[in-house]
């Protein structure tokens, strides 16, 4: 394996042109330990497909950058309240008018 980040996230290669990104700081049972899927494309540019964020793969001019971005995902994920969304009064949810469609 190839470590990086004091050895928090760990790259553990698939292949010439895939790894795998590993938080270590979670416990092997627990499926939110893979952060990330990455492969080189023949641009030679990254794709992450990234795990348990909910948000879109992205491109990366280098598998250092995926690593940076991991870093802020994590620390984004770390400070999130996670909490419900407080309603607004005076602006009632919106009505599409379909029923069944909020």
């Amino acid at each position: 394996m190839i470590t990086a980040d004091q050895r928090r996230l760990v790259f553990e290669p698939l292949g010439d042109t895939a790894w795998r990104l590993f938080d270590t700081t979670v416990a092997e049972r627990d499926a939110s330990l893979l952060v990330t899927c990455i492969e080189r494309v023949a641009s030679g540019d990254y794709v992450a497909i990234w795990l348990g964020f909910g948000i879109r793969p992205s491109l990366h001019p280098t598998r250092e950058d995926v690593l940076r971005t991991a870093q802020l995902l994590g620390r984004a994920d770390a400070l999130s309240t996670r909490s419900k969304p407080i309603p607004i009064p005076h602006l009632p949810p919106v009505w599409s008018g379909h029923p069944g469609w909020g």
